[in-house]
C-alpha cells in the first residue's frame, strides 16, 4: 500500500510539489508561532506556588475616575503580613542597579531589593547556599554569571564583594549563589540584597505618601481569589489609607458600589507578564493569543489549499477508482488507499516545515530578539499540542477529499467523464482563506502607519542630535556633568549639555522610569509628574518656554522654584493664577515658568502634569544629554563616549541618540508587526495557491467550453475574463466579510495609544487590491495557459 502510495505521488510532480510547498511553509510558520506564544505564556510558570502568588496593586477612586498603581509605600508590606490572616508570606521589590567590585574586578549588576522571605516565595534554583541566605541583613546574592565574571568560580559563598550604590563602597558577604534567571521570568536579576538596604530606606520606612516599590504576596488559600482578598483588605485599606481618603472625598472623589474609596487588589503572578497596570488603567495584552490564532488562522489556510489541490489532483485519476472499484475495491479501501497518500505528503510537508524553522529561527531571533531553538518544540507540552493539531489537520484535510473521490460513481469513471466538481464547500473555504488574508493585510497597513506615526509625530522637544548617557553609579552625578560641561567646551559641535533624574525613551541601560507624587494645593490635592534637571535642560531639548523664565544660576534662589507645564497649570488654576507663586509641595517652590507641553513618556499616555526642579537635594542626575551639530552622527557619537570614558573610566554602559531611544519604547509593537506582516505574506502566498487548485478544477471542467469560445472567435482576453469572475465574486465577499472585523480589530488596538493615527477608508481598500491583485496573477496565468491551447486538441477530448 505505501509503495502504491509513493508511486502515485511521484507521477503528479507538480502538484504534489505545490502541495507539500505551501503545507511545509504553514508549518514552518506556524512552529515558530507557536514557540512564540508558549515561550509568552510559560512566565513564571516554574515557582511551584504560582497559584499562590500575586503582585499587590491598588484601586483608587477618585473625582476623575478610576487610577490603578503597582508602586506602594514601604510600611505596607509589614502590616499586611502581621494584619491579615490569609497572607503567608511578603516581599518586596525594589530595582537598582548597583557596582560590584573584588580586586580590580568591577561590574555593573541589575540588583533587586527584596525581603528576606523571597527564597520562601520563589523557586529560583540555588547553585550554592541555601534560602536562609538572605536572613542576614548584609548577605548578598548572586548569579552564576556575576560570580565566575567576579571570582572566575561559582564556589563564592563566605567570600567578601564590594558592594556600591550611592557611591560609598561597602563590603558585603555572598551567601547564596543562582543558577542564571530564566528569560521567561517576570523577575530578572543578577544580585540580590536585603530590601533595607536600598536607598533612603530609613526615611521613608514609615512614609506613606513615597510610593517606589512593587509588592508581591503569597497567601495561605490553595489558590488567590483577588475578589475575596479585595473584600478582606477593605477594612485595612480604610484605616491605614484614612489620610488618602480624607482627600479623596475633599476633592470629590465617588465611592465604589462598596462604599470603598481605596481598594487593593492582586494580580496573579502567572498573568504579571502580559499586564500593564497604568497609572490610569489596566490592561491585559492577548499577544500570545493572537499568535496562536494566527498560526491556526495559517494552518487552515494550508488545510483548505491541501483539500483543494488533492482535488485537482484527483481528476486524473478518474479511470483508476473506477478500475479498482470495478475488481472489487471497497469505499473503504479506496478512501484509505488515498488517505495513506494524503498522509505520506502531509508528514513530508511537516518534516520539511520543521526543517524550514529551524533554519529561519537563527534570523527571527535576531530581529524579534527571542533566543529559541527547535528543541523547544520537543518539550512534552509542546509535542501533545503540535502532534494534536497536525493529526487533526491531516485526517480533515486527507479524510475529505479521499472521501469525495472514493465515493466517485463507477460508469462515468470508467468512461473518464467523472468529475470532482467544486462545490460551496471549497468556495466557502476560499473565501475564508481570502477573508483571512485580507484582515491581516488590514492589520499590517495600519500596524505600519500607527508605527511611522510614532516615529513621525512631534513630541514637543527635538529628539534629533541629542546624545543621552547613562551615568551609573561609579561617579557623582552632578560631578560628572560639570565635568562634562568644561569638556565639551572645546568641541565646536558640542552645543549645550545638561542633565536629568531620567532619561527621555528608553537607552542602552534599558531603563524607563517616572517619578509621580502628590501634594495639598490650595485645598486641593494635586498629582504631578517629576523630573529633577539641570541648567539648560530647556535649551539642550528645544522645550518651549510659553511663560516666565528658565532657571538661571545668577539666581540663587532657583533652587527653590519649579518649572511646571501647561497641564499642571491648569491643574493648579491656570497660568495667570500660578505664575511667580509658591506651589503646595514641600518647601513651597515659587512658579518661575511655564513650558508647553511635552511628551516625557511614551505615547500610549496623555500628557500629563509635570513639575521640573534645578535642586540638587531632591533627586541626583542619573543622565547627561549633549546637542550636538554634526554631519556624522556615528562619528560624533563616537567622540562624546571618547570624551565621556576620560570623565567617567569605569563607565560601562554606552551613550546613545534620543531618537533611538524613543523609538526603543515601542519595541513590542514593532515585534507585533513584524509578526502580523509575516503571517499576511504568508497567508496571502497560501491563499493563491489554493487558488491555483480552483482554477485548475474550473478549467479542466471548461475544456470544451473553452475551445468552443474559441472557435466561434472569443479573444484569450476575453476567456480569461469570462473565467475569472467567479473568482472576483469570491474574493469581494472575503473582502466584505474581512474590513469590517479588521476595522473593529485595528480600532481597538488603536485605543492603546492616547496619540494614534484613524483608520481612513483606503487602508482596507488598499489590503482588498493587494489580495485581488495576487489572485488574478494567480488566475490569469493558468487560465492564460488553457486558452492557448489549439481548439482542435480541446474539441477531440471525447
Amino acid at each position: 500500500m505505501l509503495k502504491i502510495a509513493f508511486r502515485t505521488i511521484l507521477k503528479t510532480k507538480s502538484l504534489t510539489f505545490v502541495q507539500i510547498f505551501g503545507f511545509s511553509i504553514a508549518i514552518a510558520t506556524a512552529t515558530i508561532l507557536f514557540l512564540t506564544a508558549m515561550f509568552e505564556l510559560s512566565f513564571d510558570k516554574f515557582h511551584k506556588d504560582i497559584d499562590r502568588i500575586g503582585v499587590v496593586y491598588i484601586e483608587t477612586n477618585t473625582a476623575n475616575g478610576t487610577n490603578y498603581n503597582t508602586s506602594v509605600a514601604a510600611p505596607l508590606a509589614p502590616l499586611m503580613k502581621k494584619e491579615l490572616p490569609d497572607v503567608e508570606e511578603v516581599s518586596r521589590l525594589f530595582n537598582g542597579n548597583i557596582l560590584l567590585r573584588n580586586g580590580d574586578k568591577e561590574l555593573r549588576s541589575n540588583n533587586k531589593y527584596v525581603d528576606q522571605s523571597f527564597f520562601s516565595m520563589f523557586d529560583f534554583e540555588l547553585i550554592a547556599g541555601n534560602k536562609t541566605a538572605l536572613d542576614n541583613l548584609d548577605g548578598l546574592v548572586i548569579d552564576e554569571n556575576t560570580a565566575t565574571a567576579l571570582f572566575g568560580t561559582t564556589d563564592v559563598v563566605g567570600k567578601t564583594v564590594e558592594f556600591n550604590q550611592t557611591g560609598t563602597w561597602e563590603n558585603n558577604v555572598v551567601t547564596a549563589v543562582t543558577k542564571s534567571v530564566p528569560a521567561n521570568s517576570s523577575i530578572q536579576f543578577n544580585s540580590l540584597t536585603r530590601f533595607e538596604k536600598s536607598p533612603q530606606y530609613q526615611e521613608r520606612m514609615n512614609e506613606w505618601t513615597h510610593k517606589d516599590h512593587t509588592l508581591l504576596v503569597k497567601v495561605k488559600s490553595s489558590k488567590l481569589d483577588d475578589r475575596k482578598f479585595a473584600d478582606a483588605t477593605r477594612s485595612f485599606a480604610q484605616v491605614h489609607y484614612n489620610d488618602e481618603i480624607t482627600k479623596l472625598k475633599r476633592d470629590g472623589a465617588k465611592p465604589d458600589e462598596h462604599g470603598a474609596y481605596i481598594n487593593i487588589h492582586l494580580l496573579p503572578l502567572s498573568d504579571l507578564h502580559l499586564t500593564s497596570v497604568e497609572y490610569g488603567s489596566i490592561e491585559k495584552t492577548p499577544f500570545p493569543w493572537i499568535l496562536l490564532l494566527i498560526s491556526g488562522l495559517i494552518l487552515f489556510i494550508a488545510g483548505s489549499n491541501f483539500v483543494n489541490l488533492s482535488l485537482a489532483n484527483s481528476l486524473s485519476r478518474i479511470k483508476e477508482i473506477g478500475t479498482r472499484k470495478t475488481i472489487g475495491g471497497t469505499t473503504f479501501q479506496l478512501f484509505k488507499q488515498l488517505w495513506i497518500e494524503s498522509f505520506i505528503i502531509c508528514v513530508i510537508g511537516l518534516i520539511l516545515g520543521i526543517l524550514f524553522a529551524t533554519l529561519l529561527l537563527p534570523e527571527y531571533n535576531a530581529t524579534l530578539g527571542y533566543h529559541f531553538k527547535i528543541a523547544q518544540l520537543f518539550d512534552p507540552v509542546n509535542v501533545a499540542v503540535f502532534l494534536a493539531a497536525f493529526l487533526i489537520l491531516t485526517l480533515i484535510t486527507g479524510g475529505y477529499p479521499a472521501l469525495r473521490m472514493a465515493r466517485a460513481n463507477i460508469i462515468q469513471s470508467l468512461k473518464g467523464t467523472g468529475k470532482i466538481k467544486s462545490t460551496p464547500m471549497q468556495n466557502s473555504l476560499t473565501v475564508l482563506q481570502f477573508a483571512i488574508a485580507i484582515i491581516l493585510c488590514i492589520a499590517t497597513i495600519v500596524i505600519s502607519f500607527q508605527l511611522h506615526y510614532l516615529t513621525n509625530r512631534p513630541l514637543g522637544f527635538n529628539k534629533s542630535e541629542v546624545v543621552s548617557i547613562p551615568i551609573g553609579n561609579s561617579i557623582d552625578g552632578q560631578q560628572a556633568l560639570e565635568r562634562m560641561r568644561i569638556e565639551l567646551a572645546a568641541h565646536p559641535w558640542a552645543k549645550s549639555v545638561s542633565g536629568s533624574d531620567i532619561n527621555l525613551g528608553r537607552g542602552r541601560d534599558n531603563s524607563t522610569s517616572t517619578s509621580r507624587f502628590g501634594f495639598d494645593h490650595e485645598g486641593k490635592e494635586i498629582i504631578t509628574n517629576f523630573l529633577r534637571i539641570d541648567y539648560d535642560y530647556l535649551k539642550t531639548l528645544d522645550i518651549k518656554l510659553i511663560a516666565g523664565r528658565d532657571f538661571n544660576k545668577s539666581f540663587g534662589t532657583d533652587t527653590n522654584a519649579v518649572l511646571i507645564n501647561k497641564e499642571m497649570a491648569l491643574a493648579v488654576g491656570g497660568e495667570d493664577a500660578i505664575l511667580g507663586k509658591p506651589l503646595g509641595m514641600d518647601g513651597s517652590p515659587t512658579v518661575i515658568g511655564i513650558v508647553d507641553n511635552f511628551n516625557f513618556q511614551d505615547l500610549k499616555q496623555q500628557v500629563g502634569p509635570l513639575t521640573m526642579s534645578v535642586n540638587p537635594n531632591i533627586f541626583p542626575v542619573q543622565y547627561i544629554f549633549v546637542r550636538v551639530e554634526t554631519n556624522d552622527l556615528a562619528k560624533t557619537l563616537e567622540d562624546v563616549e571618547s570624551i565621556w570614558k576620560k570623565v567617567n573610566p569605569r563607565s560601562n554602559i554606552a551613550a546613545s541618540y534620543l531618537d533611538e531611544n524613543t523609538q526603543n519604547l515601542y519595541k513590542n509593537e514593532r515585534r507585533f508587526g513584524k509578526i502580523v506582516i509575516t503571517g499576511a505574506s504568508v497567508a496571502i502566498v497560501i491563499s493563491c495557491l489554493g487558488l491555483f487548485a480552483l482554477t485548475v478544477l474550473l478549467i479542466n471542467g471548461k475544456i470544451k467550453e473553452i475551445g468552443i469560445r474559441k472557435v466561434l472567435g472569443s479573444s484569450i482576453s476575453n476567456i480569461i475574463l469570462l473565467l475569472s469572475k467567479n473568482f472576483i465574486k469570491l474574493i469581494s465577499i472575503a473582502f466584505l466579510i474581512a474590513a469590517p472585523i479588521a476595522w473593529i480589530a485595528m480600532n481597538k488596538w488603536l485605543q492603546s495609544f492616547a496619540f494614534r493615527i484613524e483608520i481612513k477608508w483606503w487602508m482596507p481598500a488598499l489590503a482588498g487590491l493587494i489580495a485581488l491583485a495576487f489572485a488574478m496573477l494567480t488566475i490569469a496565468w493558468q487560465t492564460y495557459k488553457a486558452a492557448r491551447v489549439n481548439p482542435v486538441d480541446s474539441l477531440r477530448d471525447e
